[in-house]
């Protein structure tokens, strides 16, 4: 989820909880605010507030309708639409590409990779987490996996790969490792 998105839900909340809590009050009996409350609801402008909140829930969960009916859940997929017809790539299919051009490099062990497909966009990002035994100059040899790994995807898609991200842990690990 995105900052956008993650912003407009923590605002989206608190205007929910301040209209929950205005409906709220004007229903029960508040022994400090009961007076207020009695003097507000008797003001013109009461109905145009409870009508704005009103209207406000309705335009959110209006939205939050249309989300549901019309958003896509993550891309398994990479569809290619050429001159002849739709091509489709599987995210397994790419992640063992992206696995196949780390084998080479000497020492990694427990490779895991995890494919992010934007279909839309028609591009790819790719995470490595890997552990490494018996190597020197980490910098130098992330970057060598990346380079391979970008140049293997985009020749198998024939599309950018966005980003390649590489995540070297430590060989000190508790879980059981594989060799390459």
């Amino acid at each position: 989820m995105n900052n956008f998105n993650r912003v407009l839900i923590v605002f989206i909340g608190i205007i929910g909880l301040v209209s929950s809590g205005i409906l709220a009050l004007t229903v029960y009996d508040v022994p400090q605010l009961s007076q207020w409350i009695a003097n507000w609801s008797e003001q013109e402008w009461f109905y145009y507030t409870i009508l704005s909140i009103s209207a406000f829930l309705a335009v959110i969960f209006f939205i939050f309708i249309l989300t549901g009916l019309f958003s896509r859940p993550p891309g398994k997929q990479m569809a290619i639409v050429t001159g002849e017809g739709k091509i489709t790539i599987s995210k397994a299919t790419i992640e063992s590409a992206a696995l196949r051009s780390i084998r080479h490099f000497e020492g990694i062990r427990s490779p895991e990779v995890q494919a992010l497909i934007h279909p839309r966009k028609e591009q790819v990002d790719v995470r490595i987490d890997c552990s490494l035994f018996g190597r020197t100059g980490l910098p130098t040899l992330a970057k060598e996996m990346q380079e391979d790994v970008k140049q293997t995807l985009e020749s198998l898609l024939e599309l950018p790969v966005r980003s390649v991200r590489i995540h070297l842990m430590d060989v000190k690990t508790r879980k059981k490792e594989r060799v390459l």
